[in-house]
């Protein structure tokens, strides 16, 4: 019976996404013909007001049908604690919102050249309704999924800040690239105030997104998995990697004009606004976040740095690869061209940038001290490293003996061979470089007698509780998870229990208990049960 509900979840919610999205772009389609007030509404192109007719009249009574037979109180009470009903409304609104807010940011940033169209209008209304009302749904008390809470909002705030992050860079650099086109002076006039108003309104609408979700939708206050992940992602690889892009690209066009490089001026100047801009705003949404680490447990922090050290190592072994393949370039042929010499300067900054980012968040001196090798995940991190760069390494071989074979067969071609595996062969010795670092560390690891992780002795818990939705049931969560290393999911009685236990008394209940999975049921008068359950 179970597997024919999950079908039927399945199919239903497909369908419902399906009619949604066709519904949407009907409407739209007909919306935009209402707005341009300039054309008629069946003009000339009657196969478009065909098509969004039948979209709107077809797919939207049925896209309310498949509705209302879910949201049917028999139907959603069955639903709500199935994976089908929240992951429907994470993909639904997600689309939603990308489309409404491209629209309308786009088509305000249209109106600073004067070109809106209505169809930007049209389609940022109807997207806009659907995820509103997506919206609602997911915060409806008695018909909202309990599963999978935070994903929706958690997804919207990563959108926003990704809005926000990128109008103020491109804002910014705007701002810098005219100022290096007029020496200094910007003008506040004709077309270079267009690009920086246009990416301002990205960056507002963005900064609007992200504001609501991560404060009053309590995206920054979640403690779920998804969270973490999301966080992690953020702090340790997004905001780190856009920083270090700036930097680095900042030292590359430094180092061209300290070697007085052969290019025009505006030529060698005309990275320099992206990368200050990356590398401005790279590092104000690290610092910030990173103060959000902080106030997270331990483990979180620690997560961050061993991805922030694998996107440093990164930009480092990218940096070695580049400056062996511009050496290599050199031997290749004695006279050295302008984009020989910004390969080499393009890879020495990498390697500085890189490697002095990976010596201070992976600290070389310290890798393998008892702390670090108790590190959680530090095992994965390094088999992940090592399986990586030996992956990269065994298909660079692979190209190199393709090119002996290439050059023995077709000498005739005039190219050296240097010439031909150059690039590859940068990239084999920043891959066995790193390859060969983290397998003996990994070796190191083994060898030592430190456990790296706790033992977990439960699996998964299944939490009962009549505990109000956010930061009642979000305590609740946290502390079992500190203390078990579980996952945890919530399921909500439908009726109230007076003295439920506390988060000190769920955690004692589970003390000693070993098992794959388990039901922890706050009860009245702070009792708590622990029932095993079989795999």
């Amino acid at each position: 019976m179970g597997g024919v509900q999950t079908v039927r979840r399945v199919i239903t919610y497909l369908l419902l996404l399906a009619m949604v999205v066709i519904a949407a772009i009907g409407l739209s389609g007909l919306l935009e013909r209402g707005l341009d007030a300039g054309n008629v509404l069946a003009s000339s192109d009657t196969g478009g007001l065909a098509q969004s007719l039948a979209f709107s009249l077809i797919a939207g009574p049925l896209a309310a049908l498949l509705w209302w037979l879910t949201w049917r109180e028999s139907a959603i009470n069955r639903d709500r604690a199935s994976v089908a009903w929240p992951l429907y409304l994470v993909v639904m609104s997600t689309i939603a919102l990308l489309t409404s807010s491209i629209a309308l940011f786009a088509w305000g940033a249209s109106l600073v050249v004067g070109e809106a169209h209505a169809s930007g209008l049209a389609v940022a209304i109807v997207w806009g309704l659907v995820w509103l009302w997506h919206y609602w749904m997911w915060r409806h008390p008695a018909k909202g999924p309990t599963r999978l809470v935070g994903v929706a909002p958690a997804i919207a705030s990563l959108v926003g800040l990704t809005f926000a992050t990128g109008g103020l860079v491109f804002a910014l650099s705007s701002l810098i690239d005219s100022a290096l086109d007029t020496f200094g002076t910007v003008v506040a006039s004709g077309p270079a105030w267009q690009p920086v108003v246009q990416s301002l309104i990205w960056a507002v609408g963005g900064a609007l997104i992200w504001w609501w979700h991560w404060f009053r939708a309590g995206v920054r206050r979640q403690s779920t998995g998804f969270a973490n992940v999301l966080l992690v992602f953020i702090a340790g690889f997004a905001s780190f990697a856009l920083f270090a892009f700036g930097v680095t690209l900042t030292v590359s066009v430094v180092l061209q004009l300290l070697t007085l490089s052969e290019d025009p001026l505006t030529v060698t100047l005309d990275p320099l606004g992206v990368s200050i801009a990356s590398a401005v705003f790279g590092a104000l949404v690290l610092v910030y976040h990173l103060r959000v680490v902080a106030g997270h447990p331990v483990v979180i922090g620690k997560a961050v740095r061993l991805v922030t050290s694998g996107v440093a190592l990164a930009v480092a072994a990218t940096g070695v690869g580049v400056t062996v393949n511009a050496l290599l370039a050199t031997i290749a042929s004695p006279i050295v061209g302008s984009t020989v010499r910004n390969l080499l300067l393009g890879g020495i900054s990498a390697l500085v940038v890189g490697g002095a980012l990976w010596w201070s968040s992976w600290r070389p001196g310290r890798a393998t001290s008892a702390a670090r090798v108790a590190t959680p995940g530090r095992r994965i991190y390094l088999v992940v490293i090592f399986g990586v760069s030996a992956l990269v390494a065994l298909i660079t071989l692979l190209v190199i003996g393709y090119q002996l074979f290439s050059f023995a067969l077709d000498g005739a071609s005039g190219e050296s061979l240097v010439e031909r595996i150059r690039a590859a062969l940068g990239l084999l010795a920043a891959t066995v470089l790193v390859a060969a670092y983290h397998f003996s560390l990994w070796r190191h690891d083994r060898a030592a007698s430190v456990a790296h992780e706790a033992p977990r002795t439960i699996g998964r818990v299944t939490l009962v509780t009549s505990a109000e939705s956010g930061g009642p049931t979000e305590a609740l969560v946290e502390a079992i998870r500190e203390a078990t290393g579980a996952r945890v999911t919530v399921w909500r009685r439908a009726d109230a229990v007076a003295d439920e236990p506390d988060a000190a008394a769920l955690v004692a209940a589970l003390d000693g208990v070993e098992a794959s999975t388990v039901l922890l049921v706050a009860g009245a008068k702070g009792t708590a049960e622990v029932i095993r359950l079989e795999d």
